[in-house]
């Protein structure tokens, strides 16, 4: 069995100024951000949950660190989960990429001309990251790396997904050996979810 609940971090304060980082830096978790980890560990009681693996970033390790504390475990950095790399797009804000019809994701021709990481790249590494332990693992990193997993267990490309937003501290649940999803962006683990992971 192979079950990956990935989990993007907590609100922190570049989410509230609205900067994009990729780096191991200062930022913190908001108030908001604790109290939704809290919310997260919370909803994964009773889960028979093996190990928590996290971004070194972090806004993410803290995360990581709030929800494993409410299991007795100690967390582990994975470099496979750091947040997309943003090349020239670092410690920008991210409003200075979107148009005036859309906010969101920053794709396509922008991408390139930023350096960006290329998406295959992205899913390459998260994916390779979940895919090589048994059990049911936690994995704490970033939106870009979870929609990248997403898009690969779906077969879509990054412009396929551009309408998806991971919402801080929700829960992405993938079935790794079978390729399935089992929660998208859930912000609770509902009773079917909980007898699917059981029976796994």
């Amino acid at each position: 069995m192979k079950i990956a609940i990935l989990i993007r971090h907590g609100e922190s304060d570049i989410n509230v100024k609205g900067i994009l980082s990729d780096t191991i830096d200062n930022n913190m978790l908001t108030e908001k951000g604790i109290m939704q980890a809290q919310h997260t560990a919370k909803e994964l009681q009773g889960l028979d949950i093996k190990n928590f693996y996290s971004s070194p970033i972090k806004r993410a390790f803290d995360t990581a660190q709030v929800i494993a504390d409410a299991f007795n475990k100690d967390v582990v950095t994975d470099q496979r989960l750091l947040e997309i790399g943003l090349g020239k797009a670092r410690g920008r804000r991210a409003n200075e990429f979107k148009d005036d019809l859309y906010s969101g994701h920053i794709t396509g021709k922008v991408r390139e001309e930023l350096g960006m990481e290329k998406w295959e790249s992205l899913q390459k590494r998260v994916v390779e990251a979940i895919a090589s332990r048994d059990g049911i693992n936690v994995y704490v990193t970033h939106s870009d790396p979870v929609r990248a997993a997403v898009s690969y267990f779906l077969e879509m490309g990054e412009e396929e997904t551009y309408g998806l937003s991971i919402k801080n501290a929700s829960m992405t649940i993938i079935d790794v050996e079978i390729g399935k999803l089992i929660t998208l962006g859930s912000i609770t683990i509902t009773d079917r979810v909980r007898e699917y992971l059981n029976r796994r």
